[in-house]
C-alpha cells in the first residue's frame, strides 16, 4: 500500500517534472511581460513607468495562475492561492469576452481590467475568503505569490484614487 498524498503523480518521473513546468510556466509569463513592454516603448532605464511595468507583469503572472493552480492536484487551498486563481480567472473571462467581441486586435491582454477594479475584486475575494474560513496559511510559493499579487492590486486600487489617470482611468501598461 503507498502512502501518497493528494496531488502527487502516480510516477517518480511525473511528480519531479510538476516543479520544472510550473517555472516554465511562470517564466514564460514574465518573460511575456518584458517582452510586451520592450515592444510598447514602456520599459525604459530609468523605469520612471515602474507601475505600469509591475501592472503588466502581475497581469501575465494572473494569467498563469488558473493554469499552475489547476494542475497542482490538491482539492484545498490557501487564501494566498484563491485571490491568484480569482485574478487569473477574471484576466481570462474579460480575454475571451474581448474576443468574442471582436477586439482581439486592440486588446490588453494582461490587464483587460482597470487597476480599481480589479483591485477592489480581490479585496472582496480577500475579505469573503476569511470570511469563509480559507484564511489558514500554509508556506509555499503558490500561496506567497497570491498574497503579494493582491497586495499590489489592492494597493494600486488605493493608489488610483490619488492620481491623476489617463482616460482609461488605469495605470496599467497599455
Amino acid at each position: 500500500m503507498s502512502d501518497r498524498s493528494p496531488g502527487k503523480g502516480s510516477s517518480g518521473g511525473g511528480s519531479a517534472s510538476r516543479p520544472i513546468i510550473n517555472a516554465l510556466l511562470v517564466g514564460a509569463a514574465l518573460f511575456w511581460g518584458v517582452l510586451l513592454l520592450v515592444r510598447g516603448g514602456r520599459l525604459t532605464w530609468p523605469p520612471y513607468a515602474l507601475l505600469n511595468s509591475v501592472s503588466t507583469l502581475a497581469g501575465c503572472l494572473a494569467l498563469v495562475g488558473p493554469l499552475v493552480l489547476f494542475r497542482n492536484g490538491e482539492i484545498t487551498g490557501s487564501l494566498g492561492e484563491l485571490v491568484w486563481l480569482t485574478g487569473g480567472l477574471l484576466v481570462w473571462v474579460f480575454d475571451i469576452e474581448g474576443i468574442l467581441r471582436g477586439q482581439w486586435a486592440s486588446m490588453h491582454w494582461a490587464t483587460p481590467l482597470h487597476d480599481r477594479a480589479m483591485g477592489l475584486t480581490m479585496l472582496a475575494v480577500l475579505l469573503g475568503g476569511w470570511k469563509c474560513g480559507v484564511a489558514s496559511w500554509k508556506w509555499s510559493w503558490t500561496n506567497l505569490t497570491g498574497w503579494l499579487l493582491s497586495t499590489f492590486w489592492i494597493g494600486m486600487a488605493i493608489f488610483s484614487w490619488f492620481v491623476n489617470l489617463t482616460a482609461r482611468g488605469t495605470l496599467a501598461a497599455r
